[in-house]
């Protein structure tokens, strides 16, 4: 999973995800170095429908939010190399930057305009949904989420022309309603980033990607991509959620209310203002 691809480094601090050029085209050569096939959801489709054969080591590279440098800096190493991917893009059209990543002192993050989302996808590029509004879903009622889900497909589909098929949640946001919903709209695939299964497949509604960002050294890129980092991510997150769960029950009851003979008062008491399960 990557996000943005710039020509350099920022001189400031910024709250981007990205890769520079030259260490894309690295990361790029590594792939092709060591035998792996880069393949799209829409070939995964046809070879559940058995009508297409996966060469031995495919994978499958996502861009999301759609940026313009992902056109102008990540997709001409792509094309020279020969290497396929899938670009999420956002479904609001009249959004011409990604104001969830911009810094006042840093400008703006332009996103692709239609008519370059549909040269992208005329390049043999998969293009995905990404939400209307970039919204973390999980925090929306159900007909906000729908709209956003829903809505997303109905928009990209108006200028492409074609079907959309994959969905990925914005900020990795998704529970099993989420994932209804996505299902119920229609979309036959669907990435988060940690939260899937470890193995490939096994959650069409929530597949499970490594990101790549700035911090992503040579050495750890190698590591994602020849050993089985999934794994890895999987047990640390379980790990993480037991961790949580455990202090949420041991605060609850330490903090539950008695009375003067010593019974539990039935006042409820919300264990999710004491403990946020992200400074683990």
């Amino acid at each position: 999973m990557y996000h943005r691809v710039l020509e350099k480094k920022p001189e400031k601090e910024s709250r981007w995800h990205y890769v520079t050029v030259s260490e894309f085209r690295k990361q790029m050569n590594m792939i092709e170095r060591w035998g792996y096939t880069p393949i799209t959801f829409s070939d995964y489709q046809l070879f559940l429908e058995g009508k297409l054969t996966l060469p031995s080591r495919p994978i499958i590279i996502t861009f999301d939010d759609g940026y313009q440098d992902t056109l102008e800096n990540a997709i001409p190493v792509l094309v020279e190399l020969n290497i396929r991917a899938v670009i999420f893009v956002m479904g609001n059209r009249k959004l011409k930057s990604a104001r969830w990543d911009e810094l006042d002192d840093l400008g703006s993050c332009p996103l692709m305009t239609d008519e370059q989302v549909r040269t992208v996808q005329k390049m043999g590029f998969e293009i995905g949904a990404h939400s209307l509004n970039h919204t973390a879903l999980t925090s929306l009622s159900k007909i906000d989420m729908t709209n956003e889900i829903m809505g997303s497909k109905e928009e990209l589909e108006k200028i492409l022309g074609s079907p959309i098929q994959t969905f990925s949640y914005p900020y990795g946001s998704v529970n099993e309603r989420v994932k209804k919903v996505v299902s119920d709209s229609g979309f036959s695939f669907a990435c988060g980033v940690y939260s899937g299964a470890a193995q490939f497949s096994q959650s069409m509604m929530d597949f499970r990607r490594l990101a790549v960002n700035q911090d992503t050294s040579r050495l750890k890129f190698l590591v994602i991509l020849l050993l089985p980092y999934q794994y890895i991510e999987w047990l640390y997150a379980r790990l993480k959620n037991k961790m949580t769960q455990d202090i949420k029950m041991e605060v609850q009851s330490s903090v539950q209310p008695h009375s003067k003979n010593g019974t539990i008062k039935p006042e409820s008491f919300d264990v999710h203002n004491m403990v946020n399960p992200n400074s683990l």
